[in-house]
């Protein structure tokens, strides 16, 4: 078997074939890369960062199981790349592997106990599973890494929030929009904490912010209704609700919320039927109540 390599700039500084073909992949143009990620495997069929990328493609386009396949060749070759293992919990994330998926991004940290990536995926993925506190100690630890990361900040705080640290979660949100400051999450994170402890005119500056950015939200539009709803602009949360049904009719919490602004406009029968669609969406809505 061939030993591992990489591929070194050319000795006039002319880009190698893995660098234009990773070049391609960064611009979008998928089909190129592959084509270019593929020749530099035929010449040296070893090349771990051409199957890093290869399987990295793979995983882009959907195919999981090819993607595994080609990220476990890699891992034959480097067993000790920490990016390997996280990459393959990533694949396993993605085929809804959870287990699978945690012993990956654990055997990333053995081989690396510095590669924060890992660290904030198996946190990701542990507030997840409702581990809240293990997420927890997997964020600080990334962040210990890398301090200014602002996924890491807002994944954090929503184990905060999870925990109802609603202060420390509200400080983490803040801290990953200061960080980046076009982060739609961060806001409408920070607006749903809002919203629980009863400031509904911050939360609704929230919701707007992070619909400006990504209006194809739908947590968001819904999180605006019930603000809306909270501050009497009854006919706004309407709207807002439509709009978050309209961008995920399957979003169950939205059709609940709809009955009951409809329950406050006086329209029974409207909310008798959006308290129903949240039933068949969700069991757990399938009786009707009044809230708030």
């Amino acid at each position: 078997m061939k030993a591992p390599t990489n591929s070194p700039p050319t000795a006039d500084g002319r880009e190698t074939p893995l660098q234009e073909a990773l070049a391609l992949h960064r611009a979008g143009d998928h089909e190129a890369a592959m084509k270019g990620y593929v020749a530099v495997l035929q010449q040296n069929p070893g090349n771990v960062d051409a199957l890093y990328y290869v399987a990295m493609l793979a995983l882009q386009q959907g195919q999981f199981g090819e993607g595994l396949k080609v990220i476990q060749r890699a891992i034959d070759l480097a067993p000790k790349q920490a990016r390997l293992h996280n990459l393959k919990g990533q694949a396993h994330l993605r085929q809804n592997a959870d287990d699978d998926a945690l012993q990956a991004f654990g055997r990333a940290i053995e081989v690396d106990p510095a590669f924060a990536d890992a660290y904030g995926n198996r946190g990701t993925l542990l507030a997840e599973m409702g581990r809240t506190e293990e997420a927890l100690a997997d964020f600080d630890r990334a962040l210990a890494l890398r301090p200014d990361n602002p996924e890491d900040h807002c994944n954090r705080a929503g184990a905060m929030a999870d925990l109802g640290r609603t202060d420390e979660a509200l400080e983490g949100f803040s801290r990953a929009i200061a960080l980046m400051p076009g982060m739609a999450p961060a806001y409408y994170n920070r607006a749903d904490v809002l919203l629980r402890i009863g400031r509904p005119d911050e939360a609704l500056h929230d919701y707007d912010r992070s619909i400006a950015l990504y209006p194809e939200i739908a947590v968001a539009h819904a999180g605006r209704g019930i603000a809306m709803k909270m501050l009497g602009r009854l006919d706004e949360a309407l709207a807002s609700l439509d709009q978050a049904i309209k961008l995920n009719p399957d979003l169950a919490e939205a059709h609940v919320n709809r009955g009951h602004v409809l329950e406050a406009q006086g329209r029974a029968d409207e909310a008798k039927a959006s308290f129903s669609r949240a039933g068949e969406i969700d069991p757990k809505f399938a009786a009707p109540v009044s809230g708030n």
